[in-house]
């Protein structure tokens, strides 16, 4: 099996150890690679209305509620919510602006609305569902904001120690009592000697 190699370093990707943001950011450098190659889609990415590049509080609305709509029972208001899509360290974050653009065009195509976050929720997953029915670009962008979404959420990466309670994950178990995280009396649990010394006489 071929292993990739760190830069200045003998230990192999699956060797060293990593953050969860980390890990993201190898998993989407694959994913930017495969969107970037394409010419068409360079070309495509800068032919959107400007003002999702200038309004900055519509693009927040509009992902935080995709967020909300890929994964029922986030918080909206979360801090984190929708931080991996600006964040300079996943290339996602250059065409995020794109991504929202394409959220509002079929909105408004398919609801005549193309406030993406003013749709019931009903509206937005199958904005959603249309996007994923797109070309196969448009289909592996938005299969891409979707897995971001989740293990941004899910994992908690902008907090090691941060858990998720919609999928019972604790995080650090900072809080927890000894008695909730090991037996304290747990000789009793041990089978009985057969011998004193190990050994059979």
């Amino acid at each position: 099996m071929n292993q990739l190699e760190i830069q200045g370093s003998e230990k192999s990707f699956f060797e060293r150890r990593i953050t969860r943001h980390e890990f993201v950011k190898e998993i989407s450098i694959v994913a930017a690679g495969i969107l970037g190659g394409c010419t068409p889609l360079k070309i495509v990415f800068n032919a959107f209305p400007e003002r999702f590049s200038k309004d900055a509080h519509l693009c927040e609305q509009m992902l935080r509620a995709f967020v909300t709509t890929v994964i029922p029972g986030a918080v909206n208001n979360d801090t984190n919510l929708i931080r991996i899509f600006r964040d300079t360290y996943y290339p996602f974050c250059g065409y995020c602006d794109f991504f929202v653009s394409d959220l509002a065009a079929r909105s408004a195509n398919l609801f005549g609305d193309d406030q993406f976050d003013r749709l019931t929720r009903q509206q937005r997953a199958a904005v959603v569902r249309d996007g994923l029915d797109g070309d196969a670009t448009i289909e592996r962008l938005y299969q891409g904001a979707i897995f971001m979404s989740q293990v941004s959420y899910y994992a908690g990466i902008y907090d090691d120690e941060k858990g998720c309670p919609l999928i019972d994950f604790h995080g650090s178990n900072y809080g927890f009592g000894e008695e909730e995280m090991y037996y304290t009396n747990s000789s009793l649990y041990l089978a009985s000697e057969a011998t004193s010394d190990g050994n059979y006489s």
